[in-house]
């Protein structure tokens, strides 16, 4: 197989892959978005997002043992996590476009301000000595922001944090080949 057909299938593996785990990070912010009317739906928010990098790490090792024969590089293991993350985080960026341009409406800063507004929350600015004002402001600036900057700052945000957690995934995931695998691989060229 030559290198541009190896550098074809890594990106049509992690293709697919990032579809997969774009489709858990959009249940996981329904689940977000379900918190508010009912508060069980955090627990599923919560777990689909972090089982979303479990996901992607199994989704990695799946292709390092069946496609490449049990065998990468640390450079291949983070340029794969790499593009699963980002492909995910496209979609879940359109995704969220849809969202705030089509079906929010203003949802999301509503309760958001009536959360606010709780006991309970005033008192969390008196401990980490926050003032209204300051949240006021931070509220009326998410108001103004147009759907496709909200898609922007969350695709900017899903791209940082699966850069950040690619480089742990790509050392654990490396394999180096052993004399036997070289010499299955060799033969497999053959």
């Amino acid at each position: 197989m030559t290198r541009y057909e190896e550098i074809e299938q890594l990106h049509a593996f992690a293709r697919v892959d990032g579809v997969l785990i774009a489709g858990l990070w959009i249940l996981s912010f329904a689940c977000f978005v379900g918190n508010f009317v009912n508060p069980m739906f955090a627990i599923g928010a919560f777990g689909l997002g972090a089982f979303s990098l479990v996901f992607a790490t199994m989704r990695l090792k799946r292709f390092r043992d069946e496609v490449l024969g049990g065998v990468i590089s640390f450079r291949k293991a983070l340029g794969y996590s790499l593009l699963q993350y980002l492909h995910a985080a496209l979609l879940f960026a359109a995704a969220q476009f849809v969202y705030f341009q089509f079906i929010d409406h203003g949802f999301l800063i509503e309760h958001y301000t009536a959360m606010m507004k709780t006991p309970e929350f005033l008192e969390a600015m008196k401990i980490y000595g926050l003032k209204e004002d300051d949240i006021k402001l931070v509220m009326q600036n998410m108001g103004v922001m147009r759907p496709i900057d909200n898609a922007l700052q969350f695709f900017t945000t899903n791209v940082f944090i699966g850069a950040f957690v690619s480089i742990p995934v790509a050392f654990l995931m490396r394999r180096e080949p052993t004399n036997r695998q070289f010499y299955k691989n060799q033969n497999r060229q053959s």
